[in-house]
C-alpha cells in the first residue's frame, strides 16, 4: 500500500465557476487555476451545499448539514454545537497520522465557532478585531452595522479584508517544518464582498470601486448594465485575478508533491433573479462552484458532486491509490439547501428548486426553460420531502438529547 499523500485544501470565498476556465469561461481571469484544471482533475458539476459560508463550510468539513433549529434558537450556538459534535475532516485525517493546520481569514470559520477542533495548528486572525465582538456579542445584523465593522477590520488589516499576502509567509513557514503526511486548509476571502482589489490588480479607479460597493451595501436597486453593475463586476473580477495569484505562487512553491485541491464555498450573484451577493438562493451562479485537484488523478468528472461529500473525496484521494471519484460519487444529482428554507437538486442539465414560496424545475440553459415532466417533478418532490423529513427527525432527536443532558446532575 502506498504512503498517504500530503494535502493542501484551498477554499475561496464567493468564487463563481464561470470565472475559472469552467462553465464556458476562457480562464483569462484565473490562468493558474485554469492550468490546474486542464492538467488535473476537474469536477464540471460541483455544487455548493449552501448559499453562504455559515452553512457551506460546516457541511463540507463534516459531511453533514447543521441541524435546522426553530427561529428562537441561537444560530451561533447551533453552529458551534455542530462542529463540536461531528467528526470533522481534520479529525479523520489526524487519526490516520496526519499533521493538520489551518489558516482562515473568514470569521465564520474561526475558533469562535470551534473550527479549530482537530487541527494541530490553527490561525484565524481574530485577536482583538472588530468582527470578534460583532460575532460574539450579537451585534444587530444590519447592512450599516456590517459595513462599519468591515471598515474597522480593513483599517486593522484583518478578517474579511485580510489579503492572502498578509499571511502567505506564515503558511510557507508552517509547510517548511510540517511533519508528513500533512493536511493544510487555507480559506481565502479576497473575492468576498465588498470587492476591493489591491492597487496592482485594480482595473478601474479607486473612487469608482468604492462608490459601487457603497451603492451595493446601501440596499438601493442595481440595474444590470448600469455603471454600478459594471463597476461591481469589474471590481469582483479584479479580486478573482488577485486570488489566482495566490494559486500561482503556492503551486510554484510546493511543486508537485502535495495534492492541491481548490474549491469555493459558494459562488456570487450579479443581477441574476435580481440578486447581488450571496446567501439568498442557490441560483446557478451561487450553486455552481469550481472544484479542481492538482498533482493527482487527471480528467473531467461530469457527475454532479456536492461539496457535502468533500471529506470522502479528500480521504479517498489522499489515502487510497485505487480510489475512483467518478465511481464513488455516481449519482444523478447533487443537493444543496439554504436557511429560507430552499432545497435544490442539481443534475447535469436540469435543476429542481423548492421553497415555501415557489417550486421550479428548469433546464440549465441560458433561459432556464421550464421542464414539463410530471414524472421527474414527482420524483424531485419525493426526494426533497424525504430529505426534509429526515432533517426534522434529526432536529427532534438532538433537541431531546440536549434536554436530557441539561437535566443531568453536574
Amino acid at each position: 500500500m502506498s504512503d498517504p499523500r500530503n494535502v493542501i485544501l484551498v477554499t475561496v470565498d464567493s468564487l463563481r465557476a464561470d470565472r475559472c476556465g469552467l462553465d464556458g469561461d476562457d480562464g483569462r481571469r484565473t490562468p493558474a487555476l485554469a492550468a490546474l484544471a486542464e492538467e488535473g482533475l476537474t469536477f464540471e458539476n460541483a455544487i455548493a451545499p449552501a448559499a453562504a459560508t455559515n452553512g457551506s463550510a460546516y457541511s463540507f468539513l463534516t459531511g453533514e448539514y447543521p441541524i435546522e433549529r426553530p427561529a428562537t434558537d441561537s444560530t451561533k450556538a447551533a453552529l458551534r454545537e455542530h462542529m463540536l459534535s461531528r467528526d470533522t475532516l481534520a479529525d479523520r485525517l489526524s487519526r490516520r497520522g496526519y499533521t493538520t493546520a489551518a489558516f482562515t481569514a473568514n470569521p465564520w470559520t474561526s475558533r469562535y465557532f470551534d473550527f479549530d477542533v482537530g487541527f494541530d495548528y490553527f490561525e484565524d486572525f481574530m485577536d482583538e478585531d472588530a468582527t470578534e465582538s460583532f460575532i460574539s456579542e450579537g451585534t444587530p445584523d444590519s447592512k450599516a452595522t456590517f459595513l462599519l465593522v468591515q471598515a474597522l477590520n480593513w483599517w486593522q488589516g484583518q478578517d474579511m479584508f485580510m489579503s492572502w499576502e498578509a499571511f502567505y509567509d506564515d503558511i510557507l513557514d508552517w509547510l517548511t517544518d510540517a511533519p508528513e503526511p500533512y493536511f493544510l486548509w487555507v480559506f481565502l476571502v479576497d473575492s468576498h464582498m465588498p470587492y476591493l482589489p489591491p492597487k496592482g490588480y485594480r482595473s478601474q479607479s479607486l473612487a469608482r470601486t468604492y462608490a459601487a460597493n457603497a451603492w451595493l451595501y446601501s440596499g438601493r436597486d442595481i440595474t444590470p448594465g448600469s455603471w454600478v453593475h459594471d463597476a461591481l463586476v469589474t471590481a469582483y473580477d479584479d479580486t478573482v485575478r488577485y486570488t489566482d495569484a495566490f494559486l500561482d505562487r503556492l503551486t510554484r512553491d510546493v511543486g508537485d508533491d502535495p495534492l492541491v485541491m481548490v474549491h469555493a464555498d459558494h459562488g456570487e450573484a450579479f443581477g441574476e433573479r435580481g440578486r447581488y451577493g450571496h446567501g439568498y438562493e442557490l441560483e446557478e451562479p451561487i450553486a455552481h462552484v469550481p472544484l479542481v485537484v492538482a498533482n493527482g488523478p487527471t480528467g473531467r468528472v461530469e457527475t454532479p458532486f456536492s461539496l457535502f461529500d468533500l471529506p470522502e473525496l479528500v480521504l479517498g484521494l489522499a489515502t487510497d491509490p485505487e480510489f475512483d471519484p467518478e465511481r464513488a460519487f455516481d449519482a444523478p444529482f447533487a443537493r444543496g439547501r439554504t436557511g429560507h428554507p430552499q432545497r435544490i437538486l442539481r443534475a447535469r442539465d436540469w435543476k429542481y428548486a423548492t421553497s415555501p414560496v415557489e417550486e421550479r424545475l428548469v433546464r440549465l440553459d441560458e433561459d432556464r426553460t421550464p421542464i414539463e415532466n410530471e414524472e421527474l417533478l414527482a420524483l424531485c418532490r419525493a426526494v426533497t420531502d424525504q430529505w426534509a423529513a429526515g432533517d426534522e427527525e434529526r432536529g427532534r432527536i438532538t433537541a431531546a438529547a440536549t434536554e436530557v443532558a441539561e437535566e443531568l446532575p453536574v
